[in-house]
């Protein structure tokens, strides 16, 4: 997505995973965003997702969902993606089932206007029939790198 310069990097992209819960899947990302360098404390980046996520859980339908951390470990707002091998429960008080998981890691300082931004611009691309089709018919991580960024 490159929309107010917002990107998903290939390395940041995580196809075929197989994980069967939020807390796998959560800390998987976050090690991802860890290892490439958008977070410098994987601990308390996890601890931000965990009570956002207890607030309301972020799966939107359509078997994706969008949890989100902001954080004074992050160090550049950023969003992860992972495609999971099957679809997991998301949030013990919802029966949502959920395959496709956007990770958005919000700078404390981008927690505002940036970080509405960045979820308005992610959302309506969700929103958009076509491109949620081609985005659950890719094959492989380049497939979605190419889709997701339109490239």
């Amino acid at each position: 997505m490159t929309d107010n310069g917002l990107t998903i990097k290939k390395e940041n992209i995580i196809f075929d995973l197989d994980l069967r819960n939020i807390e796998d899947v959560i800390s998987e990302l976050s090690n991802k965003l860890y290892t490439s360098g958008y977070i410098d404390n994987k601990k308390e980046f996890i601890k931000a997702v965990k009570e956002r996520e207890n607030e309301i859980p972020t799966s939107i339908g359509n078997e994706i969902a969008i949890p989100h951390g902001k954080s004074n470990s992050v160090t550049q707002s950023t969003v992860a993606l992972c495609v999971l091998k099957e679809k997991i429960k998301w949030g013990e008080k919802t029966e949502d089932e959920v395959k496709y998981i956007f990770l958005l890691a919000i700078k404390d300082v981008d927690k505002g206007e940036k970080h509405l931004r960045m979820l308005a611009n992610l959302s309506s691309k969700l929103m958009d029939k076509e491109f949620v089709r081609k985005f659950k018919n890719a094959k492989t991580k380049n497939e979605l790198f190419k889709i997701i960024n339109n490239i």
